[in-house]
């Protein structure tokens, strides 16, 4: 009979232990919301929590990217559009200065005009943000553009800092200055140089280069836009997928709270009900009236 006891009263110590633990963990997902609060919980369904936090943290990060590059891209665009404004109004004053009607002085009028503009299109073209030169190719920390008299000289480099958006696909943060300006200012300096030399030929050719010019400035413009365009689509991907981890963790994670509260009580009620039944254990004197 005794030894009877003995096994009867481990079976209720396991049976109060496993209990308590039920109860712990229902009071736990009670408490926090979650069914998931530490890996004993559920380790495969923490193994899949991990993985589904590093794909959120991902994504997070392309998000932050895609922000970044269409801040600069929105930069750049906005300077080139203020560029486009003062190329086309240094093409006009230039065709003043190209008529025969205008003498020698007023020629050099306009080109103290020109040279007026010339000098904001180069502030442009040295554009700042966060730090960086937007038109300076990777060169971000260097000066893009040096002038000497009228000639304007490119000191960054061809290569464009590209941002990694999504898993395999980076896009151009910018363009090039030397692509985006250095036809512009070659063809004021040739313009420049004929209406200081009071030469209509001259003129004339520097201004047949602005078209060109014009409609180059138009193409890097309808790239930024394009980049742009994409980075939209792919914020659009990323919010989908954002929306599907979301969903995603809170499957794994997130309790049912009408679950747990009743799984909360009824694992109490059962945890009474075994003290309650085990009364005859705990009634005895001492653990060697229960092992004999």
């Amino acid at each position: 009979m005794r030894v009877t006891d003995s096994i009867a009263y481990r079976n209720f110590l396991c049976d109060i232990e496993s209990l308590n633990e039920a109860a712990n963990k229902a009071l736990r997902e009670t408490s926090s919301g979650k069914k998931l609060n530490s890996l004993r919980d559920s380790p495969s369904g923490s193994a899949q929590l991990v993985a589904v936090r590093d794909m959120e943290s991902k994504i997070d990060q392309y998000t932050s990217n895609v922000g970044d590059g269409a801040f600069f891209l929105q930069v750049a665009d906005s300077a080139l559009n203020e560029a486009n404004n003062l190329v086309t109004s240094i093409y006009t004053r230039g065709s003043l200065a190209g008529t025969q009607t205008i003498d020698p002085a007023a020629r050099a009028t306009i080109a103290g005009e020109v040279r007026s503009l010339r000098d904001q299109l180069l502030m442009l073209a040295n554009s700042q943000a966060r730090g960086r030169y937007i038109f300076a190719g990777s060169q971000v920390t260097t000066i893009p553009f040096t002038i000497t008299g009228d000639t304007v000289s490119y000191q960054g480099d061809s290569d464009v800092n590209r941002v990694l958006v999504d898993e395999g696909l980076e896009i151009a943060q910018g363009v090039s200055g030397s692509e985006a300006f250095d036809p512009i200012f070659t063809a004021i300096e040739g313009l420049l140089s004929g209406i200081d030399g009071n030469n209509l030929t001259d003129i004339q050719n520097a201004l047949k280069q602005f078209s060109s010019t014009l409609s180059g400035l138009g193409q890097i413009r309808g790239k930024i836009g394009a980049n742009m365009g994409m980075l939209e689509n792919v914020q659009s991907h990323l919010d989908l997928r954002t929306v599907s981890v979301t969903e995603q963790k809170s499957r794994i994670e997130d309790a049912d709270m009408t679950e747990a509260v009743i799984q909360l009580k009824r694992t109490q009620s059962s945890l009474d009900a075994a003290i309650s039944a085990g009364g005859s254990l705990l009634g005895k004197r001492n653990l060697f009236d229960i092992i004999g």
